[in-house]
């Protein structure tokens, strides 16, 4: 893993992105110690819809907003 200060990064950003790209792990880190690792985002994970539900899952009711007649009675304000 090769290693570079943060104004290296700065400047060489877009080679650094490149080679990462390509399979290379960079680590960034400042005075002469590493913090931090630029890796690529693995795209497979990417591709599932919001939430991880499709709408093909799942159903609802037309009436399922409609009032339970039971609940009334236990919310009487008289």
């Amino acid at each position: 893993m090769r290693t570079v200060n943060v104004s290296q990064a700065k400047a060489t950003l877009s080679d650094l992105l490149e080679r990462v790209l390509g399979g290379e792990e960079i680590a960034i880190g400042r005075r002469g110690r590493a913090e931090v690792r630029l890796v690529a985002i693995d795209r497979g994970k990417q591709d599932r819809p919001l939430g991880g539900v499709r709408v093909a899952d799942y159903w609802m009711s037309d009436d399922f907003d409609a009032p339970l007649p039971d609940i009334d009675d236990d919310f009487d304000p008289s």
